[in-house]
């Protein structure tokens, strides 16, 4: 029996080499610049030199967040969030509070493992595909509570949100802040009503892989795209109704 897990169909993934790994940590951590490895690319993984950027840091005493829609940086772990974020992170000498970093952008993700000892890129394959195997966008709510007294925008030219929940848990979120809602929207024809919401998302590609042996397919990898605020940006939308969801040509009125 094979237990080699299938291969995510539409996906690329390379492995950087050490230098490609200095150089990450040095442009986010050290010198809070863009991360010059999404901007270039590597090794067929294509670069989007104008795209916004954010960082995911899971550390071993805490988490890292960021965004960088410009030239520079701002972090949680900057005055303003402080106290909602774990320590800076010195590369040169503490590294081995890293667990996992994410620095991720709409076209690519940058993932570093455990210690910063190893890291790959990752984004989409050109290569076709059956409609059945296409990477799917999808997008989640954001950890917070609605209200201002809760969640808020904090000042600043790169938005940030500092956000809490009634169970006392606390985030630094590298995005402006948009409290949940959710409405009933009709649809033409009379068939019912579609569930149309806005908030606070993170978005997300999952690449779906085959079972060779049994043919079953199910999402096998997941690559961050992005966070952003307003109508929810990617569907399922669902009959408010039925429950049933509502198929894309149908969302297209």
């Amino acid at each position: 029996m094979d237990h080699t897990p299938p291969r995510p169909e539409g996906l690329a993934v390379r492995r950087l080499d050490g230098g490609q790994v200095e150089g990450v940590l040095d442009d986010v951590f050290t010198r809070g610049v863009r991360c010059r490895l999404l901007d270039t690319g590597t090794d067929g993984i294509p670069g989007a030199p104008e795209a916004p950027q954010w960082l995911l840091a899971e550390l071993g005493d805490g988490r890292i967040t960021g965004a960088c829609p410009g030239g520079r940086w701002r972090r949680s772990d900057h005055p303003s969030t402080a106290d909602l974020s774990a320590p800076a992170l010195r590369p040169a000498t503490d590294r081995w509070r890293v667990l996992e970093v994410l620095v991720f952008g709409p076209r690519a993700q940058i993932r570093l493992g455990e210690g910063a000892e190893d890291g790959w890129i990752s984004a989409d394959d050109p290569a076709p595909l059956p409609e059945w195997l296409r990477p799917r966008d999808r997008s989640f709510l954001l950890q917070g509570w609605n209200g201002r007294a809760h969640s808020r925008t904090l000042g600043g030219d790169v938005p940030f949100s500092a956000t809490s929940e009634p169970s006392g848990t606390r985030a630094a979120l590298p995005v402006g802040w948009t409290d949940f809602t959710g409405r009933a929207r009709p649809r033409p024809g009379g068939r019912g009503a579609a569930l149309e919401s806005a908030g606070t998302w993170l978005t997300v590609r999952e690449y779906w892989a085959s079972d060779p042996g049994t043919g079953a397919v199910g999402v096998a990898f997941h690559r961050l795209t992005g966070m952003r605020s307003g109508a929810k940006p990617t569907g399922p939308e669902f009959d408010v109704g039925t429950g049933d969801e509502i198929a894309e040509e149908e969302r297209r009125w």
